[in-house]
């Protein structure tokens, strides 16, 4: 429950509802009334925004357009959030740690979503920041097609507020062979459009990022009915029941890294 995310893709307006109760009863908690606060980077510095205070068992909606931040094309600063005790600086340095117990099964989480005329979907979550020396493996078998719009939404959380550049490279898993390679940044969401690279229905892309971390997305947007779907892959480490979970992982990726050159 480090930070609850609050995304935002293009026309669809993110949203993130936090709930200030725990998601069981057999994990002690700290009770009481909480600070709702708003976190983004503009580059150079962690910047705090303090939303309201909610109390045992409320709930709070905010919308991303709050924040009034530049969206560009490919990508939006992501803003976080966090409940806390006690208030933040204006400008920060690094993302602020914890301060209170609170559950971890499950994770408390918040409800965030997207937006787009009458429409809404959602998922359960929250963010930690991922370590700069991370990368990322994810396959993407959610395109859809008839009217509908696709994207490949990376979401990504570091410490630092600088921001950092890398690249996602997006390769056929039946052939190998290389589709595009994308330019992703860091404390930002992601947007590829992937309805260019005209993938058929009987192939399986791939996605990988040897030097950033984040969390893969997979968004449809159909404009005339109006609908959303938002759909995420999870890292290789789920499907590991017994043994080293991590290690399992680490070997899984560095042989698709050396398939994949």
């Amino acid at each position: 429950m480090a930070f609850f995310p609050l995304p935002n893709i293009n026309e669809a307006n993110g949203f993130c509802e936090v709930h200030n109760y725990p998601p069981n009863n057999w994990e002690n908690a700290s009770a009481g009334p909480k600070h709702l606060w708003g976190i983004y980077s503009n580059g150079k510095k962690w910047i705090t925004k303090e939303i309201c205070s909610l109390n045992v068992g409320e709930s709070r909606r905010v919308e991303y357009k709050y924040f009034n931040l530049k969206n560009y094309k490919n990508n939006s600063p992501l803003v976080v959030l966090q409940m806390r005790d006690k208030p933040l600086e204006k400008y920060i340095d690094e993302l602020p740690k914890h301060e209170f117990l609170y559950t971890k099964s499950p994770e408390w989480r918040a409800t965030v979503g997207f937006k787009f005329h009458n429409s809404e979907t959602s998922y359960q979550g929250e963010i930690n920041a991922f370590p700069p020396r991370a990368s990322l493996l994810t396959f993407h078998p959610f395109i859809q097609y008839n009217k509908i719009e696709n994207y490949f939404v990376f979401m990504n959380l570091e410490s630092s507020p600088l921001f950092r550049f890398s690249q996602i490279e997006i390769y056929n898993s039946n052939d190998k062979k290389l589709i595009d390679i994308v330019d992703v940044k860091s404390n930002s969401t992601n947007i590829i459009p992937l309805d260019k690279y005209n993938i058929k229905q009987d192939q399986l892309p791939v996605f990988i990022c040897r030097n950033m971390a984040g969390i893969p997305f997979g968004f449809g947007l159909n404009r005339s009915a109006p609908m959303l779907s938002l759909e995420h892959t999870h890292p290789p480490a789920s499907f590991v029941v017994h043994g080293n979970r991590f290690e399992t992982q680490k070997i899984i990726k560095t042989n698709w890294f050396n398939i994949l050159k």
